[in-house]
């Protein structure tokens, strides 16, 4: 069975999580030399979240994979002009993307949600001024 850690995600609601991140070494020996990422970390300041061609704010990952006790190696995916890059990242660049993915789907989710209430609401109307037209009948259900 493949080896694991515990470690504890505090999103922005504050609201935390425990994940197992798989792949740990399993003795305190040093990392093994590790092969030159696909594409250089970003600078801390940069927004891995971020296309770099069409600078959608929309990109997410489609893969990740421990690289070292404080990295990770994460392919990235724009979904508007489909640029893939893999990147290698540490954990406070990791933490800001997890933070920018949280925050999206959120906003995606209240979206959502007024949309939903919006067709409801027209659907709603439809319905009643259909009833008063008497265009509905019990044969309709």
């Amino acid at each position: 069975m493949t080896e694991f850690d515990v470690e504890r995600f505090i999103f922005p609601d504050g609201t935390e999580r425990d994940m197992l991140v798989f792949g740990q070494p399993t003795d305190c020996s040093p990392a093994p030399l590790l092969p030159p990422p696909a594409s250089p970390a970003p600078p801390f300041d940069a927004e891995p979240h971020v296309c770099p061609l069409c600078e959608s704010a929309l990109v997410y990952p489609t893969d990740w994979q421990r690289v070292a006790s404080a990295a990770w190696r994460i392919t990235l995916r724009c979904p508007n002009c489909e640029t893939v890059r893999t990147l290698t990242l540490v954990r406070e660049q990791v933490e800001r993307l997890n933070r920018a993915l949280y925050e999206g789907t959120e906003k995606l989710a209240r979206q959502a949600d007024r949309i939903a209430r919006h067709n409801f609401e027209e659907e709603t109307v439809r319905f009643v001024a259909a009833l008063d037209a008497g265009q509905i009948w019990p044969i309709d259900f």
